[in-house]
């Protein structure tokens, strides 16, 4: 919260206020430009500010030092928030250089060094504000941000130093006054200690949820939860549910376009990753790991909020902005990706027979036992699940889950180009129906998504969303009529022809599954996923073990060689040389 006049008034500062305003009361020139350049800074017209701040800066040339120090001031935060960074920092120094114990611009500029990843000078100028207020929960906040971002930049002793120091701003920030802030920069700070992966993984959840506890809203505590669940539990589904619970904040919290292409791709890679059942090969042919080959829609590092911009009145020298959100990068597991906004595409297939998950957040794999069992809705459409059974087998599941007779070829409907309809109308229904698929209504859903298609064909949200629900329904018919009219609309979908793949695999036609993959992979050739189930119905579909042996080379090259999957994977091209 911006700090009060009442709250941060020195005796020096009130005879400040006081000449300033006696010179304002008089109407002179200088004074009532600093006025109206403050109001065009409150409004955000920064821009607009600069020239006539300038000329009051000129104006109050004669004036006492503190009266110039604050002009000089608000100059800068004009100059700051127009984007003129370099110009900015002058004017803030120039402020220090007339009137040293202006702490308003040790502050502003301790924010514009951390805007511009500065972080050593943002540590020297925030360290003199919090000294001269050591009352400021908001200048401790900031300040153990700033060394939390220094310390990712470094290595051994001095990130281990600057990790140190970050940690005992935070926690001196929460004995000051407790926020949801603070638990949640502790809750960061707590993956990067030197314990037990399990231990940090709990000690950091149980600061998110504590966040959560003192601040509901709070969107980074929120965010770094979903994250910690899908990166280190590897509990994909209820990471999916936080992150929907993050996207249902109200204001929209500053990263909800991102989070929902990444809900919607973790929603979509649940219904194309499997559990497998036990092979019966002896040697069965590998899939591409979790852990090996992290999924392309694991979360990124949040995005940090902006920094603070405090505004500040001429008569009053600058106070810290309200509540500055400390979110920084949410530290990368060790065998996470780099950072970007968002992956391009769903995770490839699991590699584990029933991984289950410990303590840690690591994977440990448990081969089934050989008998039937019902396959839940995330083991359908997993390449591994096509070594489960022989070479000669010529059967396909149908709707109902009964054994059917084979067809070879399947036989594509003609081309229909769809006609533009209500589009707002087909998202409310598609809204319904992923609201109804979420409460576990599949017939609903399905109904929705239908009448979405038939208020606009040419939605292709609606058309995936129908295909995968029927999918789940074991409608593969439907599910096939719904997935082929989504890639009318975009052809370019890997999600949309990967889905459709599979399901024609399922129904026995191989071929034009394969023939659908190298459609997908001629587009997204970096789809490890593609790869294993192009690879898979080569091998154990197709009779073509030079065609499989290429995919699986290609999958090799896509993930960690490392990783015990690849040992598999090369063992596997051993034995089929």
């Amino acid at each position: 919260m911006m700090l009060t006049i009442k709250k941060r008034r020195s005796a020096l500062q009130i005879l400040a206020v006081i000449s300033i305003v006696s010179l304002t009361a008089c109407g002179p020139r200088g004074p009532r430009d600093l006025r109206k350049g403050e109001r065009l800074i409150a409004s955000g017209h920064y821009v607009e500010a600069i020239p006539v701040l300038g000329e009051g800066v000129e104006l109050l040339s004669g004036s006492p030092g503190v009266v110039q120090a604050n002009a000089w001031n608000l100059l800068g935060l004009a100059y700051q928030g127009a984007g003129q960074p370099d110009a900015a920092a002058r004017a803030y120094l120039q402020a220090l250089k007339l009137d040293r114990n202006l702490w308003a611009a040790d502050y502003n500029l301790g924010c514009l060094r951390m805007e511009q990843a500065n972080f050593s000078e943002a540590i020297d100028y925030l360290t003199t504000y919090t000294t001269s207020h050591p009352k400021d929960t908001n200048g401790f906040l900031l300040l153990g941000r700033a060394r939390l971002k220094l310390a990712m930049e470094h290595s051994g002793a001095e990130r281990d130093w600057q990790l140190d120091n970050a940690r005992l701003d935070f926690e001196y920030a929460e004995k000051l006054h407790t926020t949801a802030e603070g638990c949640n920069a502790l809750g960061l700070l707590a993956l990067q200690r030197r314990v037990s992966s399990s231990e940090r993984v709990r000690v950091a959840i149980d600061f998110f949820k504590l966040a959560l506890q003192r601040d509901a809203q709070y969107p980074p505590a929120l965010l770094n939860l979903a994250i910690v669940q899908q990166r280190y539990l590897n509990n994909p589904r209820q990471a999916l549910e936080t992150y929907r619970e993050y996207l249902a904040l109200q204001p929209t919290p500053p990263q909800a376009k991102e989070v929902e292409k990444l809900a919607h791709q973790l929603d979509i890679s649940l219904r194309v990753t499997i559990t497998p059942h036990a092979a019966e090969h002896p040697s069965p042919p590998p899939v591409a790991s979790t852990n090996s080959n992290p999924p392309p829609q694991m979360p990124p590092p949040p995005v940090e909020n902006p920094v603070p911009k405090p505004v500040t009145p001429p008569t009053v020298k600058a106070a810290p902005a309200e509540k500055p959100a400390v979110s920084p990068h949410l530290p990368p597991a060790p065998t996470s990706p780099p950072s970007h906004a968002v992956a391009p595409s769903p995770a490839p297939p699991v590699a584990q027979a029933n991984p289950s998950t410990n303590g840690a957040g690591t994977e440990t794999a448990v081969v089934n036992p050989p008998e039937e069992r019902k396959s839940t809705f995330a083991q359908k459409l997993n390449p591994l699940n096509w070594f489960s059974r022989s070479k000669k087998t010529n059967t396909t599941e149908s709707a109902s889950g009964s054994e059917t007779v084979n067809v070879d070829r399947y036989t594509y409907p003609l081309p229909v180009t769809p006609i533009p309809g209500d589009r707002k109308q087909a998202e409310q229904f598609t809204r319904q129906g992923r609201q109804a698929e979420h409460q576990g209504n599949r017939t609903e859903a399905m109904r929705n998504y239908q009448e979405a298609i038939k208020a606009d064909p040419t939605y292709f949200e609606a058309g995936l969303a129908l295909g995968l629900a029927a999918i789940d329904a074991k409608d593969y018919p439907a599910a096939l009529d719904a997935l082929g009219q989504a890639l009318t609309v975009d052809a370019n979908s890997a999600d949309a022809r990967y889905a459709f793949a599979w399901v024609l695999g399922k129904r026995g036609y191989y071929q034009d599954a394969a023939n659908e993959l190298d459609k997908l992979l001629s587009v997204h050739p970096q789809e490890v996923r593609a790869h294993l189930l192009l690879g898979n119905f080569y091998a154990d579909n197709l009779d073509q073990q030079k065609l499989a042996r290429e995919q699986y080379l290609k999958a090799l090259e896509l993930i960690d060689p490392q990783s015990a999957q690849a040992a598999v994977l090369r063992a596997w091209l051993d034995q089929h040389p």
